[in-house]
């Protein structure tokens, strides 16, 4: 790609645009997103295509959670300036968004600028894809040359070759590792510190050092921990239902879109949605394409505009039945732009999809719904376990918060199924695993698809999973994670959970 030519900036431009960088990289040292990206706001027009304020935008979205954002930006900045950290950047973008061949691509850049990052890269992409042959081979010669020498391990990559050694089964040696990294760590560096003792707890967990495995996630859960409140958040969720109710969403626009593309996955993290959404992507005429976050922010814009007082058909402003159906055919192209030609359904598994059942349902009148139900107890424990990005779910930090989040989710998933008029299934993780051949035809049944082997050898897939189950689902079904809370029955005693069951009924 041709590079695009700086224009020399006058002396009080250079001097805005120093201002300008030195702000936002400052506020992003202090970790205050909100106010690094207004710095970036101030820069004149001439300036908001600069390469390094795009790399910032970057860096920004990657903080986010936005990959396909930080990908833009990325390229935009790539496009003045093969920068190193850019291409890093667009590395750890595209892996973060499963484009697997995409961050590997990008490694190859990086390697003539940064040799030993773009090592590292590599086999944390490869890991994450689910190639861990691959990943071994990439980092085992430095690992060899520094057992040689009798030197540590450079701190990035003691990080990938104990994530290595966790799939290796060698959880001991994992474990010595971890303690390693932890023990070098500088005190200000909290992601890689609560990242490190999540990977320590999953070490144990699988080598059933239970009381180890608890003691390290309670540990990573204590960093930087933000309060929950959960009395706050039943009535946020109240609110939601009185506000979508079935007589208020009746004065609702509705879109015009007939398409049966678009499916929607809803339910708790860690409920099983990552394995349905692979169970789909293996039909020949369906896909997944993970976590989708259009809908998502069409959704913030309409609580910005949102005024009951306007009265009926009014309330969301400007956002008439015209902006809904606008919103819902881009939402088709785009997934018909991430899926293979012939899908006939696309997947969407995004983690709030179920606060959006009312809205995926006006947007997409002929969608359907299916709802991942696991038994709250494992689901507290594998979230507690499993490390969530804390500001946007700081109940999976406490098993009594994630207890009450479970039973409010279930709460709406309630409310929905008793108000809309779209296709809700309920899916148990328990006799998903139990029972697969019921489940899965039941599955491809409810999409109007025809039965198709395939969906049984769903982890043949080389499909990228970027979710914490990425290890889980590219691998053949198995049920002991079903009560999975019973290891930890000393450390949820005193809890109180939703009864659950996922055989009533029968």
């Amino acid at each position: 790609m041709a590079k695009r030519a700086l224009r020399p900036l006058n002396p009080a431009a250079a001097e805005r645009r120093r201002k300008a960088m030195h702000a936002v990289r400052q506020h992003m040292a202090d970790g205050d997103l909100a106010s690094a990206e207004a710095a970036l706001r101030t820069l004149p027009a001439p300036l908001r295509g600069d390469p390094e304020a795009e790399f910032l935008r970057g860096i920004l979205a990657e903080k986010r959670h936005r990959p396909a954002e930080a990908i833009e930006h990325a390229r935009a900045s790539l496009t003045a300036h093969e920068h190193p950290d850019a291409v890093a950047l667009l590395a750890r973008a595209c892996r973060r968004a499963g484009h697997t061949e995409e961050a590997l691509a990008a490694c190859d850049r990086l390697d003539a600028l940064k040799p030993d990052a773009a090592t590292v890269l590599r086999a944390g992409t490869l890991e994450e894809a689910g190639r861990f042959d691959e990943a071994k081979a990439v980092l085992a010669p430095i690992v060899d040359k520094h057992a040689a020498e009798g030197t540590p391990l450079p701190m990035p990559v003691q990080v990938e070759w104990s994530k290595l050694l966790v799939q290796s089964k060698a959880y001991d040696e994992a474990i010595a590792l971890i303690d390693e990294t932890l023990d070098g760590l500088e005190p200000k560096a909290d992601d890689l510190r609560r990242a490190q003792l999540h990977l320590k707890a999953k070490a144990a967990d699988r080598a059933k050092r239970y009381d180890l495995a608890f003691e390290s996630a309670s540990a990573a859960n204590d960093i930087g921990r933000l309060e929950f409140d959960p009395e706050l958040y039943t009535t946020q969720v109240s609110a939601l239902i009185e506000n979508w109710s079935k007589e208020a969403m009746a004065g609702f626009p509705i879109s015009s879109c007939d398409s049966e593309l678009p499916v929607f996955i809803a339910g708790m993290p860690r409920s099983g949605t990552s394995l349905i959404d692979q169970i789909i992507d293996a039909h020949p005429q369906a896909a997944g394409v993970g976590e989708l976050s259009s809908i998502e922010k069409f959704a913030y814009e309409l609580s910005a505009a949102w005024d009951p007082g306007r009265g009926e058909g009014k309330q969301f402003g400007k956002y008439d039945a015209w902006r809904w159906t606008r919103q819902a055919r881009d939402y088709v192209r785009e997934i018909e732009g991430l899926a293979p030609d012939g899908a006939q359904r696309v997947v969407n598994k995004a983690l709030g999809n179920n606060k959006l059942v009312g809205l995926l349902a006006r947007l997409f009148p002929k969608t359907r719904i299916i709802h991942a139900i696991r038994d709250p107890r494992d689901v507290a424990i594998s979230c507690f376990m499993g490390g969530f990005n804390n500001r946007l779910h700081p109940w999976t930090t406490r098993l009594d918060w994630a207890s009450h989040a479970w039973q409010q989710s279930r709460r709406m998933m309630d409310h929905w199924k008793d108000s809309l008029d779209v296709q809700i299934l309920d899916v148990h993780y328990e006799r998903l695993v139990a029972q697969p051949e019921v489940e899965m035809p039941r599955i491809i049944d409810f999409l109007g698809l025809p039965w198709d082997s395939r969906c049984e050898r769903f982890y043949e897939s080389k499909r990228t999973v970027r979710t914490l189950s990425y290890d889980q689902v590219n691998r053949p079904l198995y049920s002991s994670s079903s009560g999975r809370h019973a290891n930890y029955a000393s450390h949820i005693r005193g809890i109180e959970f939703p009864p659950y069951d996922p055989w009533a009924g029968d």
